[in-house]
């Protein structure tokens, strides 16, 4: 199991103390920790009786590194992987291991519940019930499937999938579907997944990520291609804790809010060259619907995470468009130039 934390010290135990009551014990966590003077270190020391565990220290890099370092020195048939403040469920562990005695499953997704910790007692927030399985409207999402979200061959029975356009989407027609069974779905949230070991065997993350978004669709898509199934078990819980900082930390900061989106829209120039069912057509037509549609919001709500929101898909098209050219001409330019300068004027 992979835990990469980082200024996660007031959080971190929480996380710990719901992995001593798992059913099923034969478990390593792996902590992938980047030194930030909270002592998280005396944390991870004090659960040592408890859990068998292993801290690793990150001395540069970002969340990308800290994942690669897991892949590194995870042993063992699954990997798991859970954020730094995500409650597991006490069957978490056990209903991953049992998902994967379905046929030719290579990767599995969990439910990921927001909660408020208050007291030291989690309540699920009434807003939203899942972070996975979409609320969206059926009938408009039906059309954007036919248009500018069409899946990627091969992925139209998937929950969580990756279009055409290279942006990863849900699909609300199996919502109903996937609060009771088990379906087909790309890795969701790394607060709640794993892959088997020998599937994801000589995979890395490239290095060309800062705050790390759709990482885990990257992982899905590799495992896909290798030919194995991804699973989304919805008894697979955990809460995810509601609160001012994520693994991107500040995400509200105008400037790294940014970042985030241009990150989640760079898909599309990851896969680029890889898969070959990726449409350019299909892209913009993407681009033009979801700008209306920000731009919509924009005048009636008012809304100015939408005017940051619609920016950063026009970055994000210019720093793929400059990263494409120069693998075409030969150059050396690598997008984490740009996706630096976004992160370190924010932090």
């Amino acid at each position: 199991m992979v835990i990469a934390t980082f200024k996660r010290a007031h959080l971190i135990g929480h996380v710990f103390d719901a992995l001593t009551k798992q059913t099923y014990k034969d478990f390593e966590v792996l902590v992938i920790l980047k030194p930030s003077g909270d002592k998280t270190e005396n944390i991870v020391k004090n659960y040592e009786k408890l859990l068998k565990m292993k801290l690793i220290f990150q001395d540069r890099g970002y969340v990308i590194d800290a994942l690669n370092l897991g892949l590194n020195y995870a042993k063992g048939d699954i990997i798991a992987f859970l954020d730094d403040d995500a409650i597991p469920f006490p069957d978490w562990v056990q209903r991953h291991v049992e998902t994967y005695e379905e046929s030719n499953v290579g990767g599995v997704a969990g439910n990921v519940i927001p909660a408020i910790l208050t007291a030291k007692v989690l309540i699920p927030t009434e807003d939203k019930a899942s972070e996975i399985i979409p609320n969206h409207k059926p009938f408009l999402d039906s059309i954007g499937r036919k248009v500018w979200n069409r899946p990627l061959e091969g992925l139209e029975d998937y929950l969580v999938y990756v279009s055409k356009a290279g942006v990863v989407e849900y699909n609300s027609l199996l919502s109903q579907r996937a609060w009771h069974k088990n379906v087909k779905s790309l890795l969701g949230m790394g607060a709640n997944m794993s892959v088997l070991s020998h599937v994801a065997e000589g995979f890395r993350f490239p290095d060309s990520w800062t705050l790390g978004l759709s990482w885990e669709q990257f992982l899905g898509w590799f495992i896909w291609k290798r030919g194995y199934n991804l699973v989304f078990n919805t008894a697979a819980k955990v809460y995810h804790l509601v609160h001012s900082q994520t693994l991107s930390r500040n995400i509200r900061e105008p400037r790294k809010a940014a970042l985030r989106w241009i990150e989640y829209n760079f898909l599309f120039y990851r896969l680029y060259g890889f898969e070959q069912n990726l449409s350019g057509l299909h892209r913009i037509s993407w681009l033009i619907f979801s700008t209306l549609v920000d731009i919509k919001k924009i005048c009636r709500d008012k809304e100015i995470q939408r005017i940051v929101r619609m920016k950063s898909k026009f970055y994000s098209e210019i720093i793929g468009f400059k990263w494409l050219l120069s693998k075409k001409i030969g150059g050396c330019y690598s997008p984490l130039i740009d996706l630096k300068r976004f992160h370190n004027a924010s932090m």
